[in-house]
């Protein structure tokens, strides 16, 4: 008969529950989180973060829908107001179960030869992937920062409570991403199938968005001075067939 012997048995995207907080999973988790983003489908229109994106895109002021497309209830800003709308649930599980798979991951404690650079990394990318998920979250439920910060938002879970301020949540926005900054110092991708895992250029790109969106001109400038380091510009046509 055939022997199994070389398959690989264990789950790279998922942990069971009585070895969640090992450190040597950590990574696991992260790529558990990341699959929950991009992949998960709530139904056919709404598929991963992807499908978040069309319903901002929708809710802009520089979209027309047509009755026959299927984002008519972004576009008439249901998706962020009905309760029972598939889109509201959408929006809400996606983010923060990916929230909630990164915190796993960050709660970790590591000491001694569990203290890898495999796992400091992994917790970088699961603080990155964090702070993109509120990002999102501050911008599609609440007015800007500069507008009014002190106005309430979403709940910040990273013990439960409830809503947070716009400053508290942009306040750790900033604090994730500058741990992740340090945990990822020196990683380096492996190969082109880790593209998805943030690295330090990641962290500064969303830094600069961030600063941008507090009027934090100058920082944000610096930022994205760091993360264009090493890349050149697009400046030849192909590049964008």
């Amino acid at each position: 008969g055939c022997s199994g012997d070389f398959l690989d048995k264990e789950p790279t995207d998922s942990v069971s529950s009585d070895e969640v907080g090992v450190p040597g999973n950590a990574e696991r988790l992260f790529n558990g989180a990341w699959y929950n983003l991009f992949e998960y489908v709530y139904t056919l229109a709404n598929s991963g973060y992807r499908g978040l994106q069309c319903q901002d895109d929708m809710m802009a002021d520089d979209v027309v829908s047509r009755p026959a497309y299927g984002f008519t209830s972004s576009y008439q800003f249901n998706d962020i107001a009905i309760p029972n709308n598939t889109r509201t649930s959408f929006a809400w599980y996606l983010m923060y179960k990916t929230i909630d798979n990164c915190n796993t991951a960050i709660s970790i404690q590591a000491t001694g030869d569990d203290d890898t650079p495999e796992f400091r990394h992994a917790q970088g990318q699961a603080l990155a992937v964090r702070a993109f998920c509120y990002l999102h979250l501050a911008q599609h439920y609440q007015f800007t920062y500069l507008k009014d910060k002190n106005a309430l938002c979403v709940p910040l879970y990273t013990e439960p409570k409830g809503k947070a301020t716009l400053e508290e949540i942009y306040t750790q926005i900033i604090n994730d991403l500058n741990r992740a900054k340090g945990l990822l110092d020196g990683y380096v991708r492996p190969n082109d199938k880790s593209k998805y895992k943030p690295n330090t250029d990641v962290v500064n790109g969303l830094l600069a968005r961030t600063y941008l969106l507090t009027g934090q001109w100058d920082e944000a400038a610096k930022a994205a001075l760091e993360a264009a380091k090493g890349y050149t510009l697009m400046t030849d046509a192909k590049n964008y067939m």
